[in-house]
């Protein structure tokens, strides 16, 4: 081994480097990313609901627990979700054909990803 393989910083930058390419790789960078639900979102978005958002205009709201997915219609392409139900997860459906689970009482904001068709599901974990 060099001195360079062995230098600590050398390493940790190295690793730093890897850990960001594998998320990269990954798809990871551009997941939806899921929070606890805000304030003024959950303000006005109302239990059982779950709104979709175009910025902070609310665009719709479902709260139906049904087994096929739904279509959005004015709602597609909303840039953020609000989940405000206590013990029913929400799938998401985007135009890339993927797919994602949000966690009840949770606020999920989408990246680059546009979303097209929500399923809520009486489950509550995904």
């Amino acid at each position: 081994m060099t001195g360079k393989e062995t230098d600590p910083m050398n390493m940790r930058k190295h690793l730093a480097l890897s850990v960001a390419a594998v998320a990269v790789g990954s798809g990871l960078a551009f997941a939806p990313l899921a929070s606890a639900a805000p304030q003024s979102a959950a303000a006005s978005c109302s239990y059982p609901y779950v709104c979709f958002y175009k910025g902070s205009t609310k665009t719709g709201s479902f709260k139906d627990v049904t087994s096929g997915w739904q279509n959005l219609g004015g709602s597609k392409g909303a840039t953020k979700m609000v989940n405000t139900r206590d013990d029913d997860v929400v799938y998401t459906h985007f135009t890339n054909g993927k797919t994602y689970c949000s966690y009840p009482n949770t606020t999920t904001t989408f990246n680059s990803w546009v979303v097209d068709k929500v399923r809520i599901s009486s489950a509550s974990s995904c």
